[in-house]
């Protein structure tokens, strides 16, 4: 019964805030926003903040300031919504994201897709395109019981390179290279996931194919912050530096990706893996190359990054790695902390498709709506002691987790919702609570970094500098 009048109270509340809304008229410039420049909008106060490389602190302070709905224009006329409330972001995914959800893309890859006329993967995809093969994926990767067949080739993807980690720490211990071999470790999983199990042939032409594809990713990622905030068009036209970096990057990573899955589609012992089930869901050979390519693409980079801010973490907090040591289930709550305190993708961008209400602002087609979660993530009405790395608060069965006064699932929302949400969920999840697993089973570690480590926008969240950790081999 008390559910069930919360639930009315809830929608009395919705249903006032729509009232309101129409008999006030509330629309987009009734938001809070800051004061811009013509035609550059808060450009400036962007670049003395830092520039696209600080945008999630910028926009994280923009929020204190403003409430947690406003507007701003970042540069252009685009009056883009910021929002960071929980409930909000709900609504937006769950009910007003429509049947063919489009999401904002950087504007440099929209620019290049269009020059080039590159057809790409399912990021790229709308209408009906985007909806056929994302159900296809769906059955694959994220109906129930798909992470069964996903775990075998995860698994010993990682046992491999545990080891291999191992061998290199024969004398007692040693600093890996971390970013470059996580890299490699999530594009490893990822072909053996395509192939069933299985490797690309061993070979020193598959090797360095693989080690020119992760570091020419790096790269798109990298070039695309460094264009934020640019009149791209310009860059393009003028044939910048900062453009010319971003084409070779994104013409190599998708040469290579094509390489890569045309190997995998020609390997003929391949019978159990993601490409011939593809192909058993008569998926052309040319859609599968779009995709899969996009899908590695994107991937890695999420991936290992994850991996490093969690390796960091524990690290710091030895009591959590002992944690883990006596109960592996504390691995899922140590990857669900780290992705609320570091979110690969502090930003989730949904565009309307439709004029409809959000919270008491009536907004028209075509809006785009941008959820903070870095800043819902870290918020204290949200988290209690937000700033801190507790795993145990996702720990039902934690008797600390009564300390904690506020603890709002939904405010950490690092895969998103709704039916654009993170396709490759299920494989991240698997990877990440195994690899730290195997690497907490096997390591001690040690950070060796001299001053703090800081988070920086480059399309993902990562790390402001290399991080050294000194992995010892654990008794």
């Amino acid at each position: 019964m008390l559910r069930v009048k919360k639930y009315i109270c809830k929608e009395n509340i919705k249903q006032y805030k729509r009232f309101i809304a129409t008999k006030t008229g509330l629309c987009i410039n009734d938001m809070p926003h800051p004061k811009g420049l013509p035609l550059i909008g808060t450009k400036l106060e962007l670049f003395a903040a830092g520039s696209g490389s600080k945008l999630h602190e910028y926009i994280d302070y923009r929020h204190k300031q403003l409430g947690p709905i406003f507007y701003e224009i970042l540069g252009g006329n685009t009056k883009l919504v910021f929002i960071n409330e929980p409930e909000m972001m709900k609504t937006l995914f769950l009910k007003l994201e429509g049947k063919y959800p489009l999401h904002i893309l950087p504007e440099p890859w929209v620019l290049y897709e269009k020059l080039y006329g590159s057809k790409r993967g399912l990021f790229f995809m709308n209408g009906e395109e985007w909806l056929f093969n994302r159900r296809i994926m769906n059955k694959h990767l994220l109906r129930e019981n798909s992470d069964k067949w996903l775990e075998e080739p995860i698994k010993a993807t990682i046992q491999k390179f545990v080891q291999e980690w191992k061998r290199k720490a024969e004398n007692g211990s040693f600093v890996p290279n971390l970013e470059s071999d996580l890299y490699q470790l999530s594009i490893d999983i990822l072909i053996s996931i395509l192939l069933g199990g299985e490797s690309l042939t061993p070979s020193k032409h598959n090797k360095e194919l693989l080690l020119k594809f992760a570091q020419s990713v790096k790269k798109i990622f990298h070039t695309t912050t460094k264009l934020y905030g640019l009149p791209v068009h310009w860059c393009q036209r003028l044939n910048t530096k900062a453009w010319r970096n971003f084409k070779e990057s994104v013409d190599l990573s998708i040469l290579l990706a094509q390489k890569i899955v045309r190997e995998i589609l020609n390997n003929k012992q391949n019978v159990r893996g993601l490409i011939p089930k593809l192909r058993q869901d008569n998926m052309s050979d040319e859609t599968i190359t779009r995709i899969v390519a996009d899908f590695v693409i994107a991937a890695g980079d999420t991936t290992a990054y994850t991996t490093l801010w969690a390796l960091l973490l524990l690290s710091k907090n030895e009591s959590e790695a002992h944690e883990l040591l006596k109960d592996p289930s504390q691995a899922k709550h140590i990857i669900k902390e780290t992705m609320r305190l570091y979110p690969v993708a502090p930003f989730l961008t949904r565009i309307l498709p439709k004029e409809c209400f959000l919270g008491p602002y009536k907004l028209n087609e075509g809006t785009p709506i941008i959820a903070s979660i870095y800043t819902s993530g870290r918020d204290e009405n949200n988290f209690s002691q937000a700033n801190k790395f507790l795993p145990y608060r996702w720990d039902r069965k934690d008797s600390r987790q009564k300390e904690l006064l506020n603890h709002v699932h939904s405010a950490s929302l690092p895969f998103a919702f709704g039916s654009r949400s993170c396709i490759g969920k299920k494989i991240a999840m698997i990877q990440l609570t195994e690899i730290i697993s195997q690497v907490v089973n096997n390591f001690k570690l040690s950070c060796e970094n001299k001053t703090e480590v800081a988070a920086i926008t480059s399309q993902v969240l990562v790390p402001n500098q290399e991080i050294r950790l000194r992995m010892s081999i654990r008794d």
